[in-house]
């Protein structure tokens, strides 16, 4: 490998790195605001006398759309363990998800090459970690934790996860150097988009809210998105 390509191959490895941390770091303050952000919901349509479950049950269809509900809301069958109440109710829970759920949507397709490429890296990997090899259970439990990561790496297509136990625990990288940095351009922008996407959220863009003002416009808006529903500001 030339410098030049090993120095583009690390600067590849480490702005995945990155990007992926950050992508966990975004879903994990969506998720966390989340409570917040539907408590915040709540309080707001109770001081503007708006009903919530008159408004899902009014816009059945759009919040069967929004969070990917198939049941009819009206036609539930009498054996289902859910009432319509309940699934209201749980539409109420899901609603600070509205606006982009968190999905792996778009991942590149992989060819043959990178996909047989880290398969061979991870068969090396769990060779040196398989939890058989420990000699006590304390060596035991520390294999079984690395099979566990190295093998959601390889499913999550994290491969710069398996990258980096490699290199720990000094196992030969794959040399197909260029078309992993061309793999990893790809995830880069994929990342990137899910990262903007996760952003956009609603509980995201509740977290970045630094006032009350700011946090009843977005509900403003998030009762216009998802009900059509206008509601004035208050006179001070």
């Amino acid at each position: 490998m030339s410098v030049a390509t090993q120095f583009r191959w690390k600067r590849a490895v480490n702005g995945l790195r990155f990007l992926q941390e950050e992508y966990d770091l975004v879903k994990e303050v969506s998720d966390v605001t989340g409570p917040e952000f539907q408590k915040y919901y709540e309080k707001f349509c109770t001081e503007n006398d708006v009903d919530i479950g008159e408004l899902n049950a009014k816009h059945a269809e759009r919040v069967k759309e929004a969070y990917g509900i198939k049941e009819d809301l009206g036609q539930l069958p009498d054996e289902d363990l859910r009432t319509k109440e309940e699934l209201l109710e749980a539409c109420d829970t899901m609603i600070a998800r509205f606006q982009g759920t968190q999905s792996e949507e778009g991942r590149p397709i992989i060819d043959k090459e990178i996909h047989d490429t880290f398969t061979r890296l991870f068969k090396a990997i769990a060779t040196h970690v398989h939890p058989d090899k420990a000699r006590d259970d304390i060596t035991r439990t520390l294999f079984e934790q690395a099979f566990k990561e190295a093998k959601q790496a390889l499913d999550k297509q994290q491969y710069f996860k398996l990258l980096e136990m490699a290199e720990e625990l000094d196992i030969e990288l794959p040399k197909n150097y260029n078309e992993q940095i061309r793999w990893m351009g790809a995830e880069n922008k994929r990342l990137r988009g899910l990262i903007q996407k996760a952003m956009q959220t609603y509980n995201y863009l509740f977290y970045d809210c630094d006032s009350d003002v700011n946090r009843d416009n977005l509900i403003r808006s998030f009762l216009k998105q998802l009900f059509d529903l206008d509601i004035p500001q208050k006179n001070t």
